[in-house]
This record gives C-alpha cells, sequence and structure tokens, in this order.
C-alpha cells in the first residue's frame, strides 16, 4: 500500500549532513574493492587513505555546517517550502483603526474636558462675557436743619443736604414733623412740599434731584401759625435723623 504522506521539508543544514554521509558511503565502497584486488600492505594503505580523505571531507563539512547555522540561522527554512507571505491586515475602513497595508492610524488624540471645542468643525464657541461688576450703593446723603428769622406768627427754616460719597446721588426724601397740625409750610425752595398731618415731606425739584459728589443742596420753607414751641419734633432724610 503506498504511503501518501508527505515527508517533512529538509532544511539545509540537514541537506548537507545527507550529502556528506552519502559521499562517505559511496567512498567506502570502491576502497573496499580495491582493497580484495591489491596485496595485504598495499590494502592497508589504500584504506587508511580512503579513511584519512573520508574522515577530512566529514570534518570539514561538519565545520562549514557550525559556521553557517552559526552565522545566519534565520536563513535556514525547509527546503522546497516557499516562505509564508507576509501577512497582511484587513481594516474595516469605517472604523479609522489602520488601512489595507497592515499600517495603524493612530487615534486622533480628544480634547481635554472642559476646553473649548476647535475651529472648523460645525461647532461656534460662544465668547463669554465678562460678568458685569455690581452697581455701587447709592451714597449716603447727610441733612443740616436750621432755624432762621423767627418772627411773632412764623419763622423761617432751611435744610442743607450733602452728599459726602465720590458719587452723584440722585433723588432724596426729607421728612419733617412739626409740633401740632394747625402749623403750616408756605415758600418752599428747592423742593415740592406734602402734608399728611403735622408731617410735612419734601421731594427734590429739578434743580435738586442730583446732588453732586461731596457737593450740596438747600431746602427753605416757611413756618406759619408757631407762638411758643413751634420747631420741628422730627427730621429725617432717606430715613436717618438730620443733624441739628
Amino acid at each position: 500500500m503506498r504511503n501518501d504522506r508527505q515527508r517533512p521539508a529538509r532544511t539545509l543544514p540537514v541537506a548537507i549532513l545527507d550529502a556528506l554521509l552519502a559521499g562517505a558511503a559511496a567512498v567506502r565502497a570502491p576502497v573496499r574493492r580495491l582493497a580484495r584486488m591489491l596485496p595485504a600492505r598495499r590494502a592497508d594503505r589504500a584504506v587508511a587513505s580512503a579513511i584519512g580523505a573520508a574522515a577530512l571531507v566529514v570534518v570539514v563539512g561538519t565545520g562549514f555546517l557550525v559556521f553557517a547555522l552559526l552565522r545566519t540561522p534565520d536563513q535556514f527554512a525547509p527546503l522546497g517550502v516557499a516562505p509564508p507571505p507576509s501577512a497582511e491586515i484587513e481594516v474595516d475602513p469605517g472604523d479609522g483603526a489602520g488601512d489595507a497595508t497592515g499600517s495603524a492610524t493612530p487615534p486622533a488624540s480628544s480634547p481635554p474636558a472642559g476646553s473649548p471645542a476647535p475651529p472648523g468643525n460645525g461647532s461656534r464657541s460662544r465668547p463669554q462675557r465678562p460678568a458685569s461688576p455690581s452697581p455701587a450703593p447709592p451714597p449716603t446723603l447727610a441733612a443740616r436743619y436750621a432755624t432762621e428769622d423767627v418772627t411773632l406768627l412764623n419763622y423761617t427754616a432751611s435744610v442743607t443736604i450733602t452728599n459726602p460719597g465720590p458719587g452723584t446721588a440722585s433723588g432724596w426724601r426729607l421728612v419733617i414733623t412739626l409740633p401740632r397740625t394747625t402749623q403750616s409750610v408756605a415758600a418752599v425752595e428747592g423742593a415740592e412740599a406734602s402734608r399728611d398731618g403735622a408731617t410735612w415731606t419734601f421731594v427734590p425739584t429739578g434743580a435738586t434731584s442730583r446732588v453732586p459728589a461731596r457737593g450740596s443742596v438747600q431746602v427753605r420753607f416757611r413756618v406759619d401759625g408757631a407762638l411758643i414751641d413751634g420747631e420741628p419734633t422730627a427730621c429725617t432724610i432717606d430715613n436717618r435723623a438730620c443733624q441739628a
């Protein structure tokens, strides 16, 4: 029965060693025939010469074999077998991991979290507006009350409203309370007055609505019906007490 199993491929060193052994066997047969034909003494010399020649061939071949193995051990592929083709990596072009030749394409680096999107990708980053500073509180106004020109039936009073702050003050509210409801206010300058019983409220006119920084405006009025103890019992500017 025929054996169809394929013999394993021989490497180059094995082929060289087989050739050396075959050569030694081929030399041994003629030497034996020559030894039978020649006299005994000459046959011994011929056999010795043949053995020496075969040994020299084996030594030289073995040295070549060892040198070849140490010099290029990676080139001794099995004889008669073609080296396998270089493997090529097939990559789906949609995954972006590489190309058809197997060269890997490095992935695109993603921007760090929180950084703005790079230009040209269809999205525009909105410029951040600087936070607007909080508005400064309105300046604190002060008022000083003074009585002028006292007569038998009335007297004239003045209130100086001062702005000690660095900015202009807009608007104010002056409230004066008289001791009796029978008293009245007249001849008002620098303000407009309204009454609620014995309490009179003064608001600025167009000329006195803005108090300049470190400046002042003045309100003057006359109080009628004051015979005795007609001075105001209370005076406030923006709910703060006036100075006497």
